[in-house]
């Protein structure tokens, strides 16, 4: 028994008592929701202005729906088609478009088999080189909609560095 404890006190004394939660635990930065709806607003004036009828989502880079509004005038798919392609822009780090023609060129159909939607108007949210979150456009208009509202609210890219 006592060999047991020593035994024990002995691999105590080997573990680190320095480490503290901090070394553990990343700092992921993250789109708010109050930033989401900014750009739910920002990519609606983009809409009105140019005649588009649209669905938007926004998602944290988890892939959680932080805002979502569809316009009247639009069909179902267009909202419903805005929260997946943010989604699969979010979880791929890149545009649905740029995804959409590696699906086509055969170069990367995992995005298909995978259950994600790869077709233009999703883009992410890129700060400092991080993927913040990611928009989601359904209905017309592709990712303008999307960029600029990225772009004026936001001051970011929707490109990681290369």
């Amino acid at each position: 028994m006592l060999r047991g404890i020593i035994a024990l006190l002995s691999l105590a004394a080997l573990i680190p008592v320095s480490a503290s939660a901090q070394d553990y635990v990343g700092e992921q930065r993250t789109v708010l929701s109050t930033g989401a709806r900014a750009l739910v607003d920002s990519c609606l004036a983009y809409a009105n202005a140019n005649n588009l009828k649209v669905g938007i989502a926004v998602v944290d880079p988890y892939g959680n729906l932080l805002d979502y509004h569809t316009m009247e005038g639009t069909n179902v798919i267009a909202g419903e088609s805005a929260i997946l392609k943010a989604k699969t822009a979010v979880r791929w780090w890149r545009s649905t478009a740029d995804l959409n023609q590696r699906v086509q060129n055969w170069d990367n159909v995992a995005p298909v088999w995978a259950g994600d939607f790869p077709q233009r108007g999703g883009v992410p949210i890129v700060m400092d080189g991080i993927v913040i979150g990611a928009m989601g456009i359904g209905g017309g208009g592709g990712d303008a909609c999307a960029v600029q509202a990225i772009e004026t609210v936001l001051g970011a890219t929707t490109l990681l560095p290369e």
